[in-house]
């Protein structure tokens, strides 16, 4: 990236990302070779960091991880729901979605390790399918 200010009115922006100061501190003290060891050991520890979310119990070699990415799909079916007029809700289906949603809030806290993706998805699409239901019972 150049270093010449495009824009002579805007004040250049200073960064206070706690990496980057260390890394302006090991320059400074040790050299770029020094740094570049630095950014090497980061990239180490953000790639294990990494590995270990894949190889985690939740993690997406896992169902854990893959029925939540798809559940998302209820979120945003409701959100998409929400542009159309009440009279073309389902009372019955969207009960059922309340239901189904609750009974897998509580099975996404209960089980073991839980499943916080899982819980996420299902407060979500509880929230949009109860605000369908109150749509739908204004309505009638």
């Amino acid at each position: 990236m150049s270093s010449t200010n495009l824009f002579p009115t805007q004040k250049r922006h200073v960064s206070c990302n706690v990496i980057s100061d260390r890394e302006a501190t090991w320059r400074t003290f040790f050299g770029d070779r020094l740094s570049e060891v630095f950014k090497r050991i980061q990239l180490l520890a953000m790639a294990a960091t990494f590995r270990a979310f894949l190889n985690s119990p939740v993690g997406p070699k896992t169902t854990h991880f893959w029925g939540p990415v798809a559940n998302w799909g209820f979120v945003a079916a409701g959100l998409a729901d929400m542009q159309k007029p009440p009279e073309m809700i389902s009372g019955n289906m969207t009960g059922a979605m309340c239901v189904y949603s609750a009974l897998f809030m509580r099975f996404a806290w209960m089980v073991q390790p839980r499943n916080y993706l899982l819980l996420a998805c299902h407060v979500s699409n509880e929230t949009v399918q109860l605000y369908q239901l109150s749509r739908w019972a204004r309505s009638q």
